[in-house]
């Protein structure tokens, strides 16, 4: 459903990106782990063209993104389909919850604000949020700001959706809600890719784990081969060092 062939990136003279291959397969749950710096979250950003690789290419299905120069209507086409919640949340301050779920029906989808108001209502609901929906973003917690920024990704009904570090900037007694609300939204069938420092969570929840270093896959398979049999002494180093298991 997903590929990347040969995705490379610099900025300036450092590569953050060094010719990276995966496929996701539909409906897989990938969660990409690794030391920081070694460009996980630009790689989940080169799927929407939120980075810009200088080589390389992104295909979804059969729209193919050709760097370092893709079509803007190849760009546009992967966009429509797929969704990103952020690490810092990127909810609009002078919006309520419900106003900021409707914003990209009606602005990038061109639904009807009633048809948009309806959707909005019904993933605000699932993400625990129907209490919260007239709220300003400045009277929420930094859980209720994730689960914001979640049902925003599921309205626009992606057929992929990109998840970078959601937890990292959350209270430790806060990441609990999130992580729920994403296992719910994993086990329904949506084609995941997950940047995260939770390996726990990266094993419950993963058909597959891709471990990245040095700005390559340098080791991917299933939950098991990764976390219980690594193979690969700095994937060993990495998981003892994060006190993984």
């Amino acid at each position: 459903m997903l590929e990347l062939n040969n995705i490379t990136l610099s900025y300036g003279s450092t590569p953050i990106l060094r010719g990276v291959n995966l496929s996701v397969k539909r409906g897989d749950v990938v969660s990409i782990i690794g030391p920081s710096g070694t460009g996980k979250t630009t790689l989940l950003r080169c799927i929407n063209h939120l980075a810009k690789p200088s080589a390389g290419t992104v295909r979804l299905d059969n729209i193919e993104m050709h760097y370092p120069s893709p079509t803007k209507a190849a760009v546009q086409a992967v966009r429509l389909r797929t969704a990103m919640v952020f690490q810092q949340f990127n909810v609009f301050k002078n919006m309520t919850v419900l106003q900021n779920v409707m914003d990209p029906l009606v602005v990038v989808q061109g639904k009807s604000r009633d048809e948009a108001r309806e959707i909005a209502r019904q993933e605000l609901e699932r993400v625990g949020l129907a209490t919260k929906m007239d709220h300003y973003p400045s009277q929420l917690s930094g859980g209720q700001l994730q689960r914001t920024g979640i049902a925003r990704a599921l309205a626009v009904r992606p057929d992929v959706i990109l998840f970078d570090e959601p937890t990292s900037s959350l209270d430790p007694e806060l990441v609990g809600e999130v992580l729920k609300v994403i296992k719910d939204v994993t086990s329904s069938g949506i084609t995941s890719l997950l940047v995260t420092h939770e390996m726990q969570f990266a094993k419950s929840i993963s058909n597959r784990i891709v471990f990245m270093d040095q700005g390559v896959v340098a080791a991917e398979g299933t939950p098991e081969e990764i976390f219980d049999r690594p193979t690969l002494p700095r994937l060993a180093q990495f998981l003892n060092a994060e006190h993984a298991f």
